[in-house]
């Protein structure tokens, strides 16, 4: 490794099952706030559509852009958060990985990618998703969250009322991790992460 290149940080495997749980889960949520009856939430909270070329399958991608040149892109198969370069989140796999901005479609166009060497963009991403459903909750209210989860079979269900704590509970932990060595599996980390756990998942 260069002196110039920054170590690489780690996620636990307790964070990584943590997190892949949370995002599959959240997009599932996405997806429902998209068919919603009274109209696309995406939309309504400031989203870009754009959907694939005529002939060509794949998932729409809805683009947001935040200060400082920051955009989130989201489809059904996962997210990208930075600028014109950052990370990229599949639904099913907890594990940021260097990404570049661009129209894709679908997730086979996200395979290979290599690992972030640092987690300061996941743990901005985090907090937004956290911030995203605060305000769901304070828009549509816990009810709509509860309706939005019926359908759900994706395993371990996050309480409607608790998924923005849980994201942020998320960050934390993420941002106490970063550090330039693989994390210990110690029994601190353990407790740890059983009281969140109970302040997170029902």
């Amino acid at each position: 490794m260069s002196a110039s290149t920054p170590p690489r940080q780690y996620l636990s495997s307790t964070i990584a099952r943590r997190g892949k749980a949370l995002l599959n889960q959240q997009c599932w949520l996405w997806g429902q706030d998209i068919k919603r009856a009274e109209g696309n939430l995406l939309l309504v909270h400031g989203f870009e559509r754009l959907r694939p070329p005529d002939g060509l399958s794949g998932s729409s991608q809805y683009t947001l852009s935040l200060p400082g040149n920051l955009n989130i892109r989201l489809w059904g198969f996962g997210i990208y958060f930075g600028a014109e370069s950052g990370i990229f989140l599949n639904r099913f796999e907890f594990m940021p990985r260097e990404a570049s901005m661009a129209d894709l479609w679908q997730a086979r166009d996200m395979t290979g990618l290599p690992r972030a060497r640092n987690l300061s963009l996941l743990v901005q991403i985090l907090r937004w998703i956290g911030a995203y459903e605060a305000w769901v909750l304070c828009t549509l209210g816990v009810e709509y969250r509860k309706s939005c989860l019926c359908g759900w079979q994706g395993g371990n269900v996050t309480r409607p009322d608790l998924i923005p704590e849980a994201w942020r509970v998320l960050a934390l932990l993420v941002e106490g991790s970063s550090a330039p060595h693989q994390p210990s599996s110690g029994a601190a980390d353990c407790r740890a992460s059983d009281s969140k756990g109970r302040l997170t998942y029902s």
